[in-house]
């Protein structure tokens, strides 16, 4: 006959739930915890300790428990997640806004807060643990997932957020759904940074724009492109011609005449010219 447990004083509802689990399945084979551990490959007092403790016990250790005792694994998994979730928040103070699912997401600031509840739900796995899940090396750097977490930053690309749903073991018939969050999130910041730029001053676009054509006129100058005698004015409304690469796809040898510039007048002038010094030629967007 088995030795009677101790009683249950911890006031995590989800770790109770668990350890009566623990319990119901050991009291199913009738052996005790020296011939659980034989099956389980570990300590009688840690199979012990993790059915009656204060903690929640590590996933391995609950997982050793249950194939011992032949329950199922997917049970056991499930359960010690809502344990480990119900600590988490316990530690953190009390119960906050809920998360938003991931049809309700509509910015970066609910995707943040989903993405950490996310990971807790998840059992707040640690970095290397989900550095291994993501696919290993390159795929989701432990440093990068720290940030992530921490609401420092969210993944920037949809590879990365991939990544991170793995490390989390999102079912695939969810991923989706987090998929279409993670663009919707990430559309409506590149629009809100769109329509939040300072306008711009009309003195400061008129001695932009003026910096602009003498520079322009100075490339010219320098590469014998439009001679300021021609009708300079001409220049500004003619389409820009094709680069040489695009008039001549396939590769050919290069001679001496297709190493010069052209001659014709291949500037044109917009608003979007960029410069970073005053040396260097201008640049088109």
């Amino acid at each position: 006959m088995c030795r009677p447990e101790k009683p249950l004083t911890t006031d995590n509802k989800a770790l109770r739930a668990l350890q009566e689990w623990l319990r119901d399945q050991r009291a199913r084979t009738g052996q005790g915890y020296r011939a659980l551990a034989v099956r389980a490959g570990c300590h009688a007092t840690t199979l012990q300790r993790a059915a009656s403790g204060e903690t929640v016990p590590k996933l391995q250790t609950v997982l050793n428990y249950a194939r011992a005792c032949d329950a199922s694994p997917e049970e056991a998994r499930r359960l010690w997640r809502r344990a480990r979730y119900e600590q988490t928040r316990q530690q953190r103070g009390g119960r906050r806004l809920p998360a938003p699912r991931p049809k309700y997401i509509h910015d970066l600031v609910d995707l943040s807060v989903a993405v950490q509840d996310l990971y807790e739900k998840a059992g707040s796995p640690a970095l290397r643990t989900m550095e291994q899940r993501a696919g290993g090396f390159g795929y989701l750097p432990r440093s990068t997932a720290h940030r992530i977490v921490t609401k420092q930053a969210m993944p920037r690309s949809l590879q990365q957020f991939q990544a991170f749903l793995r490390a989390c073991e999102v079912s695939e018939e969810d991923r989706l759904d987090w998929e279409a969050a993670w663009t919707r999130a990430w559309r409506a910041e590149k629009r809100d940074d769109f329509f939040t730029l300072p306008p711009m001053p009309d003195e400061i676009l008129s001695e932009r724009y003026e910096l602009i054509r003498e520079r322009a006129r100075q490339y010219m100058r320098k590469h014998d492109v439009a001679p300021e005698s021609t009708t300079p004015d001409g220049a500004w409304d003619r389409p820009l011609p094709l680069p040489r690469n695009e008039r001549h796809p396939r590769p050919r040898a290069r001679t001496r005449q297709s190493r010069r510039r052209p001659t014709e007048e291949v500037l044109q002038v917009i608003p979007f010219l960029s410069f970073r010094s005053e040396s260097e030629d201008p640049v088109l967007f």
